[in-house]
């Protein structure tokens, strides 16, 4: 399973969230919002097992075809949960 993302974290008092989608992932901002949004909702199920760290999560291209349990799973794996 190839991932589409990166991840880059600095330790801090409290947990946060960036999440990247640049115009490379896809031209439209629908779309780009769309994948912000699915991933936020699955970061805020993580949120509580996670190390207090600022997360930059960078989207790569392919993303965008990813979706529900899969997507969920790829980003399991990068969080390491």
């Amino acid at each position: 399973m190839p991932l589409h993302f990166s991840l880059r974290s600095t330790p801090m008092e409290a947990t946060s969230f960036i999440i990247s989608v640049s115009k490379k992932v896809s031209k439209k901002a629908v779309v780009r919002n769309t994948i912000k949004r699915r991933i936020r909702a699955i970061l805020k199920e993580f949120k509580p097992s996670l190390k207090a760290a600022k997360y930059l999560l960078i989207v790569k291209p392919g993303a965008e075809l990813v979706k529900g349990p899969e997507l969920k799973s790829e980003l399991g794996t990068l969080f390491k949960l």
